[in-house]
């Protein structure tokens, strides 16, 4: 299979911003982890979700929770659907793994699923960035497929990306080395509407205050 080089990311996901919605944004797993962060947080406080995709379930959840969200995503398609669906939510088209580290201050970081298309070097830069955008106290919430490897090639959805990923302890390794505290990780099984089983982990963890 050839590489993802050839086809940018934010071209993929335009593509694909439909067709990702109807598969992966019904996922009860990350869906609970998002409520127990809204539960978390005191109302009004900002959340950055990092690929924020169509705003589904996410941002959605967290801005009817009260929260600030603020989500960035390098797919115009994806953000378009975003917009609609999430009026409440502020959202900003970029590359989430070059923006800058004075980007802003937030109570909560949020990353499902899109820390996957990065290498694993990008990966862990990105783990600094977020510790460095949060609050002392704040939370960082990552769901990632459970395998072990560096931008592999991959069809997602019918279309050629290359993909990073962890085994469980080797995530919460990665994150603890990064400055989190690891509150909860699991490993679980997900069935998408459209697809085979997949193995996922969930992890919340915390800057120390």
């Amino acid at each position: 299979m050839h590489s993802a080089g050839s086809l940018p990311r934010m071209e993929v996901f335009d593509q694909l911003a439909e067709k990702y919605q109807g598969e992966h944004s019904h996922n009860p797993f990350q869906s609970a982890l998002v409520e127990r962060i809204a539960a978390l947080l005191p109302g009004g406080t900002s959340v950055l979700d990092l690929g924020c995709g169509t705003g589904v379930p996410t941002a959605k959840v967290l801005t009817e929770s009260d929260h600030r969200v603020v989500g960035v995503d390098v797919s115009e398609g994806m953000l378009r659907l975003a917009r609609e669906q999430v009026p409440a939510a502020e959202f900003v088209h970029a590359d989430f793994s070059a923006l800058a580290d004075d980007f802003g201050r937030f109570e909560a970081v949020t990353a499902f699923f899109s820390l996957l298309m990065l290498s694993k070097a990008d990966i862990e830069r990105t783990l600094d960035k977020a510790y460095g955008w949060l609050q002392p106290g704040g939370y960082l919430a990552i769901g990632m497929v459970n395998f072990d490897g560096d931008s592999l090639p991959f069809e997602f959805l019918g279309v050629p990306v290359t993909v990073s990923g962890y085994l469980q302890p080797d995530l919460a390794a990665v994150l603890e080395a990064h400055g989190f505290t690891v509150d909860s990780i699991e490993t679980v099984s997900f069935t998408p509407a459209d697809g085979p089983e997949e193995s996922q982990i969930f992890a919340l963890a915390r800057k120390p205050a």
